[in-house]
This record gives structure tokens, sequence and C-alpha cells, in this order.
């Protein structure tokens, strides 16, 4: 069942492009009927993944549609179901659940966009687990709280049959983790965050932080695409994102930067992705919210609130967090109003700025004209322009010769993009608005 909601309240630079909510099936706790989510691309399409307490949903992603294509029921289901969790390597979706006589599921994407074709279901190394992620560089699959102990690892070089490789006990428990050509930052707790490198046997510790200020439940985190920087959060009301960096080696991990929202002393973060210049976070009762981080201060430059009531339970709300780069596009689950999807602009705004322009010289003239440059030399160009907070100012399409911008903007720095026909960048800097 698709059920459409309102959504007008606290919202900022984040486009809502469409919503679906199955009420078809028996809520848990709090109305509770979703979980996380994830994302992959297939075939040049895109597709995202969100589990609730019955199973596994697929969906085929458009440029602004939600397209249920396939169900998959999970081993155990029950309304009391709250994680589960999904990752993929090739050709092949991964799923966890940590609750009841569960089990690791595997399906095969290459039916799509028809149907998903489980390959796997078994229980013969634990039945719950609350996270996986898998390595692609090394093909191991990380379990994070397989029968609510430490971690497993696991060879799939072959997809469809994995191998233990590795029983993790060196801390009693690994909520989540997030690895990266074996090095693994573990979020372990009241343990705090560990990371490790596990290309040898035993593992080698990295670096450790586990003693901070205002510190609570070390939850989830995300490795910077380039940078040596991880943002981790504490699932604990009224602490905030913990921004680490070092330089060359890990045991130089530090805490360098915390951010969070402007009432966050009453909320809850939950889970996180990072890029360069950008973090993307559910934010559970506070919805889905962006970061600018390309300059400290960090700033808070996108708001959507997916969960609209008051409640005095913190846990409710935006659960999981998945985005597509090269399309701008985020999927956030929220536990009760099911999955979202969202257009940002991200690539524009997680990229270094190219250049910066002056009024006039020759960005704009005096009548607010853009003067393309000859040497793009494409046939179609697609214009835009964003305020340096990410608001959409202006958009443009299929000029040959000039665009006319409002000179009604008011004065400011502005940041501008040219693409060509085929969605490709071609241009992009910063220009100033005059008086």
């Amino acid at each position: 069942m698709f059920c459409a909601l309102s959504f007008s309240q606290a919202q900022k630079n984040v486009t809502l492009s469409d919503h679906w909510l199955d009420t078809s099936f028996i809520a848990g706790s709090g109305n509770a009927r979703f979980n996380d989510v994830w994302g992959f691309e297939h075939q040049g399409k895109n597709y995202g993944v969100m589990g609730s307490s019955q199973g596994t949903h697929v969906f085929q992603i458009t440029q602004n549609e939600l397209i249920e294509i396939d169900f998959q029921p999970g081993r155990y289901q029950n309304r009391y179901v709250e994680h589960r969790d999904f990752k993929t390597y090739k050709n092949y979706l991964y799923g966890v659940c940590d609750e009841g006589t569960s089990s690791l599921q595997i399906f095969d994407l290459n039916y799509l966009p028809d149907s998903l074709y489980k390959v796997y279901d078994e229980a013969l190394y634990f039945q719950i687990c609350h996270n996986i992620y898998i390595d692609t560089l090394t093909a191991k699959l990380y379990a994070a709280g397989p029968n609510n102990m430490g971690m497993q690892i696991f060879d799939i070089s072959n997809p469809i049959d994995p191998v233990l490789i590795e029983t993790f006990n060196s801390v009693d428990y690994v909520h989540d983790c997030f690895v990266r050509n074996d090095t693994a930052f573990l979020n372990c707790g009241f343990d705090g965050l560990q990371v490790y490198y596990f290309g040898n046997s035993p593992p080698t510790e990295l670096g450790i932080i586990d003693f901070y200020p205002n510190q609570g439940y070390n939850h989830s985190g995300w490795l910077a695409n380039t940078k040596n920087a991880y943002v981790f959060i504490d699932e604990t009301k009224g602490t905030k994102l913990r921004y680490c960096e070092w330089n060359t080696s890990l045991s130089e991990i530090r805490i360098t930067e915390t951010f969070a929202t402007k009432a966050y002393q009453d909320y809850v973060p939950h889970n996180v992705i990072l890029l360069d210049n950008l973090a993307f976070v559910a934010y559970y009762n506070e919805g889905f919210r962006i970061f600018d981080l390309s300059s400290k201060p960090f700033k808070e430059i996108g708001i959507y609130d997916t969960f609209l009531e008051d409640t005095n339970y913190k846990l409710n709300g935006a659960w999981g967090v998945y985005i597509f780069e090269n399309t701008n596009q985020i999927l956030i689950s929220d536990r009760q109003n099911g999955l979202f999807l969202f257009s940002f602009p991200i690539q524009l705004l997680n990229q270094p700025h190219q250049g910066t322009f002056i009024s006039a010289v020759p960005f704009l003239d005096e009548n607010g004209y853009l003067i393309p440059r000859d040497y793009l030399n494409e046939k179609e160009l697609y214009f835009s322009i964003y305020a340096i907070d990410g608001q959409l100012i202006y958009a443009q399409e299929n000029y040959l010769n000039y665009v006319h911008i409002p000179l009604s903007i008011a004065s400011g720095t502005y940041v501008f993009t040219i693409y060509n026909q085929f969605g490709e960048r071609v241009e992009s800097g910063n220009f100033v608005k005059g008086n």
C-alpha cells in the first residue's frame, strides 16, 4: 500500500522527490514498521533497499520516483523486529536481522528490475546480527555483534558461499563498523571507537578513542572519501557528532570538531554518511540533516523533518541514510513513515569550486546576462545558481547564446554550475553579486 503524507515543516534547501509508505502490516511499539536503508547501482540504474519488521523491500529509483519492485520476507517476521541491515558486493545483496530466529540472507541482483532472487538463507554462523559491512577491496564481510558477541569476518570471494576466517573478541561487542582495505573503524558502544587492521591474524590495533567529553554509546560512523577524516555518532541524547582527523598514523586519531543541530541537547543522532565536505545524517526525531564541513565551525545547510510528531521517546523517526552522489539523490528511511527520496546538489557543494568570477567581468553584465564561454563548445547547456548555503536560487536549461539572470537576487556570493546535455559538469565557480 502506498501512502503519501504531507511534510511541510522544518524544511531547508532539500527537495522531496517522492515518499513511500506501506501501512498494510501491523506496526510495533511507537507505530514503527521500518529500519535501515541501503542503495546500489546495477546495470546503469539506481536501487534502494529498506528493511521492515517483515523483511526486505526493494525499489527502483528514477529521477523523481520510488518504485517498489519486490519484497522478500525475512526468516523471522515479527511486529517488534527493529533491526535489519544490508550491504552489496558485486551482483549480490546481503541482509541480516538482530531479532528472533533470523539468518544471513543473500540475494542475486541479476534479475532486477523484475525481481530479487534469494540464493542463500542460513544461520550456520549466527542467527542474529546487528550490522554488516563489506570491504569490497578485499572481499570480506564483517558481521558486527553476531549472536551478541564481538565480530566475525567472512571471506566472500565466492559471493554465495561465505567462509568464516576470523572471530574477533578483543572487545565484548561491536555495534557497527566501517572498513576500507582491511582497516576497520569499530563502534564499540561504551568502549568507544577502536581502529584495527585485519590484513593479518591476529588483527593489529591501530588507534583508539575510548574516553572523550560528553561520551555516550558509540554507535556508528563513516570514513571520508579522500581525506584523513572520520565522523562517528554516539546514540545518546544530548551528544554531538564527532569529527576525527589524523596526520599519517591512526595512532594519532583525535576528535577535532563536534557538530549537531541547534536543539541537540533534547535529541539523538543515529546514522551518518560522510563525504569530504558534507555530512548526511539520519537524526531520529529531528529528521534528515545535512552539514557543510568545508570550513570550521561546521554549518547545518539542509533540513527535512520526516517525523513531525513531538514525542518523549527520542528514537523515533529518521533511521537510515544513503546517498547517490552522481545523481544528487538521497534516501532516508523513517521508522514510522517509510522511505523518502530527496534531491540536493551533492556534487556541486562537495567539490572544490573551480575559480572565482567577479560580477560583470565577464560573468554578469549590466543587464543581468550570463555570457557563455565559447570554448565550452557544447550544443546544449544547463545552468544553475545556488546560494552559499546550498539554496537553489536560479535554474535555466537549453540555452545556446545567453542566459538572463534576474538582477533582483540579493547581493552576495553565489555558486554556479554549467552542465552539458549529458549532465556532465563542464564549469563551476563562485561569483559575487554587487550592490
